[in-house]
């Protein structure tokens, strides 16, 4: 069947179900990024970055913590949650599901 054999609607149904399993990383910055095992939300603002191996596979994602000090004379919390602790990605929300032990907190 050609495109133009379907009906409008048809057509961009399917487009819409085929584009919704795949997301941008462009778009995956802007998301908002809750743990729901530490009750925690890291902050989407200021430095959001995904650390990506050579196939091309997700493998972190790198956050700072919402609600850490932001001053002249303080340093920012930031997290790095293993990719394959995200449990679902939402219209605009990143959830995880990871406790303390299996994430990395540095200062900067």
């Amino acid at each position: 069947m050609l495109r133009g054999d379907k009906r409008k609607g048809e057509y961009y149904e399917e487009e819409s179900k085929r584009e919704s399993k795949y997301r941008l990383l462009s778009d995956l910055e802007r998301y908002e990024i809750f743990n729901t095992e530490e009750a925690e939300k890291y902050d989407t603002q200021q430095a959001l970055d995904f650390i990506i191996d050579e196939d091309g596979n997700l493998q972190f994602i790198v956050a700072a913590v919402a609600g850490s000090k932001l001053g002249l004379f303080s340093s920012r919390e930031y997290v790095e949650v293993p990719w394959s602790y995200v449990t679902k990605i939402g219209a605009n929300v990143i959830v995880v599901s990871a406790d303390k032990d299996k994430i990395k907190r540095a200062r900067a």
